[in-house]
């Protein structure tokens, strides 16, 4: 697996030396010669708080070091769809109970493709990026 610096994002080998259990050393990025991700060492809940900081730090962590690549277009594939799956039928479910009416389907299948494309938009411009 190919690692980031979190600090510049430039791609280093390893994160940390293990010298034995729970006797770690942190590596220092060769471009930047900060600590190429000091998130190792924090607990999720931190990682977690960052995240909804909107660090950019945090998100190159988890996209970068953590997340296996290779598995992980695929999964964030069938995110998108499952989640909008179901936020449509959430949306569906919630007109026809509060309006009382019978939806068209034209319409949903359009909201349903806008929903889709907005949705594969966003994650693929955010792999582009990085």
């Amino acid at each position: 697996m190919e690692y980031r610096c979190v600090q510049c994002g430039f791609r280093i080998k390893t994160l940390f030396v293990q010298y034995s259990p729970g006797n770690i050393r942190l590596m220092k990025c060769v471009n930047c010669k900060a600590v190429a991700d000091e998130y190792i060492e924090c607990e999720l809940m931190i990682v977690l708080i960052d995240l909804i900081l909107h660090k950019p730090k945090a998100y190159r962590h988890v996209l970068f070091n953590v997340l296996n690549h290779e598995r992980t277009h695929f999964q964030m594939l069938m995110d998108v769809f499952l989640g909008n799956y179901m936020f449509l039928c959430s949306f569906l479910f919630a007109i026809r109970s509060l309006l009382k009416t019978s939806a068209q389907f034209s319409r949903f299948r359009d909201l349903l493709l806008a929903i889709l494309i907005s949705s594969l938009g966003v994650s693929t411009c955010s792999d582009l990026h990085h």
